[in-house]
């Protein structure tokens, strides 16, 4: 009997032995997860009737296809096996709108011996992936930081599957490949500098057999409507042909191409103008010129951003663009507008382009100041289309406290010469009746952003003769409290208005289409 009640027990810990396994955390390292004996044996002691089930399998669809897009592709394959119900999410069109690309998707360990532990991209993995969700991608993005290796591989998996699903006797699997792919966005790395180094920036541009790839892949994308292409930085004869399959394939279809430092000097590229119904094109100031903007001008294009960041060359090196040739753009596409905008660490400044139908001037660089000359030929240039101009992120400078050093009348400057005026930024030190005036002044502004730890409690201007004494006795008494210059400014504004702590301004993103 003994005997008997001993091997039972063996037999027991052996079922328990079964039902436990290892599991991979979110650390990738493998786990051990033992099953209790006890809680099992309470678990199939309990009443079926008595268990309470949760309803989360009976959530709409629009808010499965929401709370999926928020998880990676391992986690939403675990989400997909807790029901039938988001099994059935898992294929939703939304959740698979973007597919993120970096140095550790579908890859496994792989031991170097020079270089140790390398993340490789694992083929078995890659090709049952696509094999399940090919055809619901919608938007590939590459999102590249060390190993190049693993996205051209990528590459080049996905450009043979489309092969394969394009032919005659294709697998059920493969049929449909990246027919629904409509977006595709690559930020190439091209700072290679380490923290340490004292040189600071090195750029490498992509090219070889990652640019082969690519551009391989582009010419199975019949469908593409949005195309960004980030800091490429390729040579000239590269550059020059970098749209060819893009072109061939996706000519009256694309909508959103971005140009971003495709190279360093000047080189216009031109195949920009062959998108007969492109709507937004982003490019940097040095790879535009008159003949891109004579093709554009028979586009459908509403919106060019010229674009700076802080791998594009400095201003002073760059050309702006003829004035016949903007003057041309305007009149053949009268309903275009241009933005110019400045991304960027350290100080630096927008490449004016004269005669240019200037919509918006915004700024995101934290060390970037308001300067007397750039502003006062903003205004010279722009006054009737400027209609958004700030300064984003927190400064890294101090301003001046006196009257004479701060930005107050270039702001009012700027809000009485361009009367179309929608949106407002400032971040500069400035007083209280200053945005009092300007808030009288700008008949047309509708979004005035101001840092609460800027402005100073103070009615420092000096009484201008056209101002009766009503007025002026408005302007010192609103002046001396916050409060009372938020009530004035939204009564004039017709709109609840308030100054912005530091950490609402740091999260401000302004809208550049405003005032369309």
């Amino acid at each position: 009997m003994a005997t008997l009640s001993v091997g039972r027990k063996g037999s027991g810990q052996l079922e328990v032995m079964q039902k436990a396994g290892w599991k991979i955390d979110e650390n990738e390292k493998a786990c051990y997860i033992d099953v209790d004996e006890d809680d099992d044996d309470a678990a199939d002691g309990a009443d079926d009737s008595k268990r309470v089930y949760s309803n989360w399998c009976y959530l709409p669809d629009l808010i499965l296809e929401e709370i999926f897009t928020y998880l990676s592709p391992k986690e939403r394959y675990y989400a997909g096996l807790v029901c039938r119900q988001w099994y059935r999410a898992f294929y939703l069109p939304t959740v698979w709108n973007n597919f993120v690309v970096d140095d550790r998707t579908l890859t496994r360990p792989k031991y170097n011996y020079y270089s140790g532990w390398q993340y490789c991209l694992d083929h078995m993995r890659t090709q049952n992936c696509l094999a399940r969700i090919g055809k619901y991608l919608r938007g590939i993005e590459f999102r590249p930081w060390h190993s190049f290796n693993n996205i051209y591989q990528f590459m080049t998996l996905l450009s043979w599957s489309m092969d394969k699903g394009a032919e005659l006797n294709a697998s059920p699997e493969l049929v449909g490949m990246g027919r629904r792919i409509r977006s595709l966005v690559y930020h190439f790395p091209c700072n290679m500098s380490q923290p340490n180094d004292p040189e600071g920036i090195k750029l490498f541009g992509t090219g070889g057999q990652l640019l082969k790839g690519l551009k391989e892949l582009l010419l199975r994308l019949t469908d593409l409507h949005t195309l960004k292409l980030v800091d490429f930085v390729l040579e000239r004869f590269e550059a020059n042909h970098l749209l060819d399959e893009v072109v061939c394939s996706c000519c009256t279809k694309m909508r959103v191409l971005n140009l971003v430092n495709v190279t360093t000097t000047h080189c216009p590229i031109m195949h920009v103008g062959l998108f007969l119904n492109l709507q937004v094109l982003t490019i940097s100031p040095q790879n535009i010129d008159d003949d891109v903007l004579s093709l554009l001008a028979d586009t459908k294009l509403r919106h060019l951003y010229l674009l700076q960041n802080c791998y594009t060359p400095s201003h002073l090196t760059i050309s702006a663009c003829g004035v016949k040739a903007w003057r041309s753009l305007k009149k053949t596409n009268p309903r275009m507008r241009v933005h110019l905008r400045l991304e960027n660490l350290t100080d630096g400044e927008v490449v004016l382009q004269p005669e240019a139908p200037v919509h918006s001037i915004t700024y995101c660089a934290p060390q970037a100041r308001i300067r007397v000359d750039l502003l006062v030929r903003m205004v010279d240039h722009y006054r009737n289309t400027l209609a958004v101009y700030g300064h984003e992120l927190l400064p890294r400078f101090s301003s001046p406290k006196p009257f004479h050093s701060r930005v107050d009348s270039l702001m009012l400057l700027l809000c009485r010469q361009c009367f179309n005026l929608d949106t407002l930024v400032i971040r500069e030190k400035v007083s209280t009746s200053t945005l009092l005036l300007i808030a009288r002044t700008a008949k047309n502004l509708r979004h005035l952003y101001v840092r609460r730890f800027a402005v100073i409690l103070r009615c420092d201007w000096p009484r201008h003769l056209e101002w009766s004494d009503e007025f002026y006795a408005w302007l010192k008494r609103n002046s001396r409290s916050y409060e009372a210059v938020e009530r004035e400014i939204s009564q004039i504004l017709r709109e609840k208005w308030r100054l912005l702590s530091d950490r609402d301004f740091k999260k401000l993103t302004v809208n550049v289409k405003s005032g369309i």
